[in-house]
């Protein structure tokens, strides 16, 4: 099931960023330090980075990724099984 509030992130908040549409295993856990209503993104400080299944011990500080609905595949007509960004813990 779906979180409700996946796209109401907000400052201070845990997300999960998944790198591609449905696939579950690349991806970045961070803390949300800006979003960007302008260009569409949000930047989080990088607690973890998965790929291909395997926790990365070398990642970059911060990342920035496309807000839910901004990435260039949401507009895609795909089924949805997992959201591509969402709020894991709130602030």
């Amino acid at each position: 099931m779906m979180n409700e509030r996946k796209n109401e992130m907000k400052v201070g908040d845990i997300v999960k960023s998944l790198d591609f549409v449905n696939i579950q295993d690349c991806y970045m856990i961070g803390k949300v330090v800006g979003i960007s209503k302008m260009d569409g993104t949000f930047r989080a400080k990088t607690i973890a980075r998965v790929w291909q299944g395997v926790p990365d011990k070398k990642f970059s500080d911060y990342f920035v990724a496309p807000l839910q609905g901004n990435h260039f595949a949401d507009d895609l007509d795909l089924p949805r099984v997992f959201p591509r960004v969402e709020v894991l813990s709130e602030a």
